[in-house]
């Protein structure tokens, strides 16, 4: 058999399922489950396809950071926030996410401690060629490094930042500051 055959094969049915999973993923964020309940994020590790995002903030952050969780578009960020903050200032390992309105695919920025005291700035695109949504293999995930000293504060959104305070437009949506979008 082709590998052309078996993708026309493994395509329609493993298209549904992940849809399904992210869906559920999402779901589940929504409702706050993902941020506050342990057993659930370790079901939801099992059962879920990982972002960049992801699984480039629990590489740097290591497997003993403390996830402060994911803020969704119209979520309230002031728990996430706060543990962060409380994670930074204890200089413990954290990541933490905001997803942001985007126009055309998934968009998201937070910020990740590291156990050597590194501080950077994730930002995320789930299509950069503006298919919608979010894309298994466009994805993209760029990592800054905040500027030493480190500046972290709670920004007019409520979210948690380490870049300049002042209101100026990104160059892109890449670019380390995100509050304008």
């Amino acid at each position: 058999m082709s590998n052309r055959q078996i993708a026309g094969i493994a395509l329609p049915i493993c298209a549904p399922l992940i849809a399904f999973l992210i869906w559920h993923y999402k779901a589940g964020a929504e409702r706050g489950l993902a941020a506050r309940d342990e057993k659930y994020r370790a079901m939801l590790r099992l059962t879920t396809v990982e972002d960049a995002w992801e699984s480039q903030s629990r590489e740097l952050s290591g497997p003993h950071a403390t996830d402060c969780g994911r803020v969704g578009v119209l979520g309230n960020p002031t728990v996430a926030t706060e543990c962060a903050l409380k994670a930074f200032r204890e200089r413990r390992p954290f990541r933490v996410r905001y997803d942001l309105q985007g126009i055309d695919s998934d968009v998201s920025a937070g910020l990740v401690y590291t156990p050597e005291s590194k501080l950077y700035g994730l930002d995320f695109d789930g299509d950069p060629a503006g298919r919608g949504g979010t894309s298994l293999s466009t994805q993209r995930v760029e990592k800054v490094e905040c500027p030493i000293p480190f500046h972290v504060y709670i920004n007019p959104n409520g979210r948690l930042n380490c870049f300049s305070k002042q209101a100026v437009p990104p160059h892109s949506v890449m670019s380390p500051n995100l509050e304008p979008y």
